[in-house]
């Protein structure tokens, strides 16, 4: 073969390699798209994908408690042989045994929404991305003795049980604890859905009409206790955690009071981003925290413009142990 043929194939060849890596074909695995939080999630991360020239695979369960539905979606990406996966776990024990099987077909899987590491050491995650979920609880209690004085009942309404509830309600009483006016009056899981967090407000400020503020663990749980409150009557303060458009919205309506801003669409982006860099070779922390921020009145028109968006950190794992 003569040499100006050589070249040629080898340039040929290198194309190609360089053409299936820009048409790479990743996975963004959401609970559920019942939640806005999550479609923003995928929307995110399908643009910024769009972006690169990769495909991007979307899939979900039907509803946010369907552990077993989630873990065979998973296994369904990886027999398509997908480049790398971000998965948001529903359950995390439920996920172990089909990341053990993307760890053996060479897949990188990611866990984003969360730096809570999963209990067996032995399925392996290269980053965890997301916010700081206690941190989150934190901010929410503090802002919610703020709007009370110090002084007033409280009620909580937590998603399916689990680290995600767990963390954030922990973190919210963690801040309440300081004041002793404040009474948490009850907590009872609404399973991040707006419908069950109306039944459960309804039921709540039906017992015990002086309840002044409903703190959902979901922004979806805080617009279903201001539907509640509205219909029989009462004002109470809602707040919630996303900081989803349809949030957005109600908050400029003055139909939810507040919510803990963590750019879910951003942190799509982010998801992406990362995966580009484990593709390309390069090292990423383990744990990558997003930020949050509380998003009311005041500050609306900034955290929609992008303006309050800090760029992630290295952070460490948030471990679901009741503290800090």
């Amino acid at each position: 073969m003569k040499k100006r043929s050589v070249l040629l194939v080898a340039a040929t060849s290198a194309t190609l390699i360089a053409y299936a890596q820009s048409t790479r074909t990743i996975a963004v695995l959401v609970p559920a798209f019942t939640s806005p939080f999550h479609v923003a999630i995928r929307d995110g991360a399908s643009d910024f994908a769009k972006g690169l020239g990769w495909n991007v695979e979307t899939p979900a369960p039907v509803k946010e408690g369907d552990f077993a539905e989630q873990a065979n979606t998973l296994e369904q990406l990886i027999q398509k042989k997908v480049s790398a996966i971000s998965v948001n776990p529903i359950n995390p024990a439920a996920l172990t045994g089909s990341i053990k099987k993307a760890n053996t077909a060479g897949i990188p899987v990611f866990v984003h929404n969360g730096l809570t590491p999963l209990e067996d050491k032995n399925a392996k995650v290269v980053e965890y991305v997301g916010y700081n979920q206690w941190k989150g609880g934190v901010q929410a209690g503090e802002y919610a003795a703020k709007l009370l004085n110090g002084k007033g009942k409280v009620f909580i309404l937590d998603g399916i049980p689990g680290f995600h509830s767990n963390r954030r309600a922990g973190g919210f009483k963690a801040a309440l604890a300081k004041y002793p006016g404040i009474t948490v009056v009850g907590e009872t899981p609404a399973d991040w859905e707006r419908e069950k967090a109306v039944n459960v407000a309804t039921a709540a400020l039906q017992k015990d009409p002086d309840i002044k503020l409903f703190y959902g663990v979901s922004d979806e749980m805080a617009i279903g206790a201001g539907i509640a409150a509205r219909r029989l009557g009462k004002d109470v303060f809602t707040i919630g955690i996303d900081g989803n458009d349809v949030t957005l919205d109600l908050i400029a309506k003055g139909e939810v009071t507040a919510t803990l801003g963590v750019y879910p669409r951003k942190m799509g982006e982010v998801v992406v981003s990362q995966m580009q860099k484990v593709l390309s070779g390069q090292k990423v922390p383990q744990y990558l925290e997003t930020p949050s921020i509380i998003v009311n009145k005041t500050n609306l028109a900034q955290y929609r413009a992008g303006k309050t968006w800090k760029a992630p950190r290295a952070g460490k794992a948030e471990v679901d142990n009741g503290k800090p």
